[in-house]
């Protein structure tokens, strides 16, 4: 799925992650980058560098 940083330096940078948790789009999510990315259940070997790991339920302002 291509996300869409908000907030902090990176600010509007997409970056590809895999999405194990069914996020929709538009929904704001919480995302893993490097080696932690892999600790999700099925990726241990996995050339995997960033992954969604939860979705916001209530929206934030940044």
């Amino acid at each position: 799925m291509a996300v869409k940083i908000i907030g902090g330096k990176d600010e509007g940078k997409l970056i590809i992650a895999v999405d194990t948790i069914g996020a929709g789009i538009g929904e704001r999510v919480l995302v893993c980058q490097g080696s932690s990315a892999r600790r999700m259940p099925n990726l241990e070997n996995a050339p995997v560098d960033a992954t969604i790991v939860g979705i916001v339920d209530e929206d934030c302002k940044f």
